[in-house]
């Protein structure tokens, strides 16, 4: 993973696939979308939601005393969970986006999603929404990124969670360098779908 200061090349908007795949992922796979450095989003059909305003954010990478470095919401709270792992939450739509950016460079993202999958077996209220794996183009630096993902949700309670999971491989690679995942209601579907797309090709390490 390259290490750059600043988000460059910066375009508006978030480029949502055609057809039947953004139906299937609800938004959370577009093919090539774009970030910029401060931006809102509104949020879906959510009572209790509030619109996601983002910005270059950055945070601990312990193993080499460096932070890597995302395009996120710009109030969600950080919580560090250990080496390589951070997860930023907006507890008052109960909503979050976590990273593991030392994942697992032995294996390629496809094999990480099937064992993603088959670990959720036995999930309460399980439903796999779909799955993917496309290509992205980085917007800070880290060149072709390899992207696998599945869109899936469960049961918590009463309630239904809805919950993206994604790895990332970076500067042309196919392995499972990256675990991003966003969580939240379904009726924020959209808005999280584009949270894990503005992270996903921004993420970078930081010098």
């Amino acid at each position: 993973m390259k290490r750059f200061g600043i988000v460059a090349g910066a375009v508006s908007g978030v480029a949502a696939l055609a057809g039947a795949a953004a139906l299937v992922l609800g938004g959370a796979l577009p093919s090539n979308a774009a970030t910029e450095q401060v931006k809102t989003v509104a949020a879906s059909n959510s009572a209790a939601s509030t619109p996601v305003r983002y910005k270059t954010r950055f945070f601990v990478h312990y193993s080499e005393g460096n932070h890597a470095m995302a395009v996120l919401p710009s109030t969600w709270r950080a919580v560090e969970l250990g080496n390589w792992q951070t997860r930023f939450d907006d507890s008052a739509n109960n909503r979050m986006i976590r990273f593991n950016i030392n994942y697992n460079n032995n294996i390629g993202t496809v094999t990480a999603l099937n064992r993603k999958i088959a670990a959720l077996k036995g999930t309460r209220g399980l439903h796999i929404v779909g799955t993917s794996t496309v290509g992205m183009n980085s917007t800070n630096h880290q060149d072709r990124l390899t992207v696998s993902t599945v869109v899936y949700t469960y049961k918590s309670g009463n309630a239904t969670r809805w919950v993206a999971t994604r790895y990332v491989g970076q500067q042309g690679r196919k392995s499972a360098d990256v675990e991003i995942s966003t969580a939240g209601s379904p009726a924020d579907s959209k808005a999280l779908g584009a949270v894990i797309n503005y992270a996903t090709l921004s993420l970078a390490l930081a010098g």
